[in-house]
């Protein structure tokens, strides 16, 4: 198994106890709604590295149908125990890898993803196939931390980005082909870092749409 995976796994049964987790899943989601993805209506989409499904659940509530994609069967446990619980009938669960290759089925109207990208290790492999599994003309919206210089994790173990500058991400999705790429803060996050010093640190929602 892989290291991040078992990671993941052994983190999932406790993963929603951390409040600052699900206020962020909530600002994300408005952050998407204030700049017009969900003005018109989404059928299908796609939460990449969505872990328990917090922004999953969230979309779910903007979108027909949403599949919630992660490398950690644990951490897709529990989303599959909160869509029985709700007895949700839009929502999907895919385990697979697509950083090592695994295809995606179908396409989608609008991918999202939060938190996810800075614990992945190879990132253009990764954008060029979400660009692939994005429909004509659908969006893409990616959440992440900019660049913290590595002390907002308490542990890094699993983290290969320590944030991303927003025109080098841009860059590579516009390697990729997308195009209409825009960034915004959706988040203002305040906790102690790997110091134990209290810092700011901001999440930004990078938009792109594939032509």
């Amino acid at each position: 198994m892989d290291d991040n995976v078992a990671l993941f796994n052994a983190r999932a049964e406790a993963w929603d106890a951390n409040p600052f987790r699900r206020k962020l899943a909530g600002d994300i989601a408005a952050t998407m709604e204030r700049v017009g993805l969900f003005r018109e209506t989404v059928p299908d989409a796609l939460d990449f590295g969505c872990g328990t499904g917090l922004l999953t659940l969230e979309l779910a509530r903007r979108c027909q149908r949403v599949t919630g994609l992660d490398t950690s069967p644990g951490m897709l446990a529990a989303l599959d125990a909160k869509i029985e619980a709700v007895g949700l009938d839009n929502v999907a669960t895919i385990l697979a890898d697509i950083g090592a290759g695994d295809p995606l089925p179908g396409t989608y109207d609008l991918i999202g993803s939060a938190m996810a990208l800075h614990h992945v290790e190879n990132i253009p492999p990764v954008l060029d196939r979400l660009f692939k599994a994005a429909g004509k003309g659908a969006r893409l919206a990616l959440a992440d931390l900019d660049s913290e210089g590595g002390v907002f994790h308490p542990d890094n173990d699993g983290v290969y980005h320590f944030g991303f500058d927003r025109l080098e991400l841009a860059d590579m999705l516009a390697g990729c082909g997308f195009t209409d790429i825009d960034a915004t803060t959706a988040a203002t996050i305040e906790r102690p870092g790997r110091d134990g010093a209290v810092r700011e640190f901001t999440v930004f929602l990078m938009t792109a749409r594939r032509p």
